[in-house]
């Protein structure tokens, strides 16, 4: 897990660049923030819809409709934590123990967490 330095401790993640697929992005934000590298499975995606959330904005960061991708990396390589990019911490956790660390778990991540766990 990496200690986001606007959120508390959350997973790697971010937006995909033009050109990206999604798998590289993960690869690409888990080293940036992480600073680890592996091999990623895709676990699935929910959609993120604000059409009702009257506190979304044209102007904002996210679109009206997106989605959040889920994957699971087996980590090969761990590189020196260096804290260059938006986290200022990392830390090897056992998996069943996230919620105990997340800024903002909820039952879909548990969900994605039970999905991820069951998949060797």
């Amino acid at each position: 897990m990496i200690d986001l330095k606007q959120r508390g401790w959350d997973f790697t993640g971010g937006h995909i660049e033009v050109g990206e697929t999604p798998e590289q992005c993960f690869q690409r934000e888990t080293l940036e923030e992480g600073y680890v590298e592996g091999d990623c499975f895709l676990l699935g995606y929910i959609t993120v819809d604000h059409s009702e959330n009257e506190n979304w904005k044209e102007d904002s960061k996210y679109p009206k409709v997106g989605y959040q991708i889920f994957l699971k990396m087996s980590i090969t390589q761990v590189h020196q934590f260096e804290g260059k990019y938006e986290s200022s911490n990392r830390m090897f956790i056992q998996p069943i123990k996230a919620s105990r660390f997340h800024h903002n778990w909820n039952a879909i991540y548990q969900d994605i967490l039970k999905v991820a766990l069951s998949i060797e």
